[in-house]
């Protein structure tokens, strides 16, 4: 392989992506930078000529992080994070038009292969410090979108994906007739809107992508696609009392219906596969989240009726597996008073009693 200038890599990936993805802005993505170059970045002293950008993606990460604990600052980029957003870059141009299209044959499939094959060889996030830090990257990951213009005009019409339309189709409208029609493609809609990337492929490598960033993982859980699911990643970030507090807290302000029944379908994923450790994590975060929307209802002077409710059948079993979690938290909590009183939580164990437990109580080992 010819020699690769490391720092060309890394201010490319920085300007072009990695900033724009924390600052707002345009995106625009180069040349895929490969799974060897993504794990050699950052590895030795990796020189930013640009520090102005490199200042106010410093400044911006620390507001992203504020929003969860009061930190002051945050480490540069390091190799993990670095290879994370090499990865990210990669796995978005997989799905561009010009990239993914006939001519170039399985190059998309490649392409996300050595993704996941790069994302295998990325140390998990040993810390809440490494989760936030690596969160606070990547916490827009799923406004990351492209920008399709249709032009069309008295003898015919053409397309662009993700690139603006030349100014000569536009000029004399009411002359030529003619009419521009702009449509948004999320994240998840890229490998069907003019690709040829499969869609399981493309998802597959989201979801490894977040898994390493298991802060992330969990705020956006109630996402559609890829869905959430418990990992070694996640579950190790919220088993410690700083990573549960982060996630919780980066729920905050999520659609409680959407993460109720993200976090239903997780749960009973662990029950089916008989994971007993790993289902006492998850349900210690899901009694966390219960008790802190009681009490929230508390503040607000709420009534119990007026507990969340919607979202379907997982949100339902999401709500009563925290409900239950906690009361059994609370139960056994013999020295000090509970976080909030029981009666505020009788709509959810009355939810918890249905049958749809069952397997659950039997896993853990509750009467």
């Amino acid at each position: 392989m010819a020699r690769v200038d490391m720092g060309a890599v890394a201010e490319r990936l920085l300007v072009r992506f990695m900033a724009p993805l924390v600052l707002g802005g345009p995106l625009r993505p180069g040349r895929p930078v490969g799974g060897r170059v993504a794990l050699a970045l950052g590895e030795g002293r990796t020189t930013i000529s640009d520090i102005a950008c490199l200042s106010e993606v410093t400044l911006a990460r620390v507001r992203v992080a504020r929003r969860l604990v009061p930190v002051d600052f945050l480490e540069p980029p390091g190799s993990a994070e670095w290879a994370l957003g090499a990865v990210l870059h990669d796995i978005v141009q997989s799905s561009h038009p010009e990239w993914s299209g006939l001519l170039r044959g399985g190059a998309s499939a490649q392409l996300l292969r050595v993704a996941e094959q790069t994302l295998s060889r990325i140390s998990v996030a040993r810390t809440a410090a490494e989760a936030l830090s690596r969160h606070a990257w990547f916490s827009r990951v799923f406004e990351i979108g492209r920008t399709d213009t249709t032009v069309s005009w008295w003898v015919g019409s053409q397309a662009f994906r993700g690139a603006d339309a030349p100014s000569r189709l536009r000029a004399w409208p009411e002359l030529r007739r003619v009419h521009v029609e702009t449509t948004v493609r999320a994240l998840s809609e890229l490998p069907e809107s003019g690709g040829r990337v499969d869609l399981a492929a493309f998802e597959r490598a989201l979801a490894a992508f977040l898994r390493r960033t298991p802060l992330t993982d969990i705020a956006t859980c109630g996402r559609a696609s890829p869905a959430f699911a418990w990992s070694p990643d996640t579950l190790g970030l919220v088993a410690t009392r700083a990573g549960r507090t982060l996630s919780l807290r980066a729920l905050a302000d999520a659609r409680d219906a959407d993460v109720d029944a993200a976090l239903g379908r997780a749960a009973k994923v662990l029950v089916a596969s008989a994971s007993r450790p790993q289902l006492l994590v998850a349900m210690a975060f899901m009694a966390g989240r219960a008790l802190a929307s009681c009490a929230l209802q508390l503040r607000r002077g709420a009534a119990p009726s007026q507990q969340e409710a919607g979202g379907g059948a997982d949100a339902t079993y999401g709500r009563a597996m925290g409900a239950w979690a906690a009361s059994r938290e609370l139960a056994a909590d013999a020295d000090g008073a509970p976080t909030a009183p029981l009666d505020a939580l009788a709509p959810y164990l009355t939810n918890a009693k249905e049958p749809t437990l069952a397997p659950a109580m039997a896993l853990v080992g509750s009467s």
